[in-house]
């Protein structure tokens, strides 16, 4: 059902990080919209992740599941059980119905080391409640439980940078914007993260230079549009978000690679 793709890095061009998965035509953050962009060519996948009020981690990008599912409530207050009834994929078309959410260890499961992994842990910073660290420990537990450590990178506001390099300090970080986009080479450097991710429109190409120059890697969210997606690799780029991936993708591989990605 799924692509067996073996994770490799293409040689010599840009990267394309199918965001959510292959998400133009699949639910979101589900394991099909994950195994159509590998079957698709992409070279990376990105998900979020929130762990549930028993300690499990589902894939999902809002705080609760309301505009996902047939369910309502917050992750943090459900039970996975409570989570796994739901359907995930109705909301994207009939033929998705019965399509459900998913946990960090099915994405494991079926992908690791088939393909690069950007995992979004995500956090309420913006409302005092920052990462715990039992969930990044749970997350580097899975990490190492299913050995791909050289094939995932954890993305994060600076809470969770801060954690992650505590506890997993081999472990590639990637710095988001959060609460202060503009300050992200900063912070990047701070956290001493390989890889950032900049938040359109927050970013200029005088701040892609300074990332480059301190040695990081320079992911963009997003582009779903070709002309859009050559600006951005004309700045400097290494790397592009896109729920696109079929778009998008003709575009990056037509941009030699600068620098190899960590």
């Amino acid at each position: 059902m799924y692509s067996t793709k073996n994770h490799t890095n293409p040689p010599g061009t840009r990267l394309l990080v199918a965001h959510r998965g292959y998400s133009l035509v699949c639910p979101e953050n589900t394991l099909p919209s994950f195994g159509a962009a590998i079957a698709a060519g992409a070279d990376e996948i990105e998900f979020d992740l929130w762990p549930t009020c028993d300690g499990e981690l589902v894939v999902c990008h809002d705080p609760t599941v309301d505009r996902t599912s047939n369910g309502k409530g917050r992750i943090s207050s459900l039970t996975w059980e409570e989570i796994s009834r739901l359907d995930a994929g109705a909301w994207k078309g009939e033929g998705w119905r019965g399509v459900k959410f998913c946990r960090f260890d099915d994405v494991l499961e079926l992908f690791a080391n088939r393909i690069k992994m950007n995992i979004h842990v995500k956090s309420e910073l913006d409302i005092g409640k920052p990462i715990s660290e039992s969930t990044i420990r749970k997350i580097v537990n899975l990490i190492e439980a299913y050995k791909c450590k050289n094939a995932v990178y954890i993305s994060g506001d600076v809470d969770v940078l801060e954690v992650a390099g505590k506890v997993a300090p081999d472990i590639v970080r990637n710095c988001l914007g959060g609460l202060n986009p503009m300050n992200i080479v900063m912070n990047a450097i701070k956290y001493k993260c390989k890889r950032l991710q900049f938040f359109k429109p927050y970013f200029n190409k005088d701040m892609i230079d300074e990332a480059h120059a301190a040695g990081i890697f320079c992911n963009i969210y997003f582009a779903d549009d070709e002309k859009e997606a050559q600006e951005y690799l004309e700045l400097g780029i290494d790397a592009i978000l896109s729920n696109a991936t079929g778009a998008i993708l003709p575009i990056t591989r037509q941009y030699p690679a600068e620098r190899q990605a960590p």
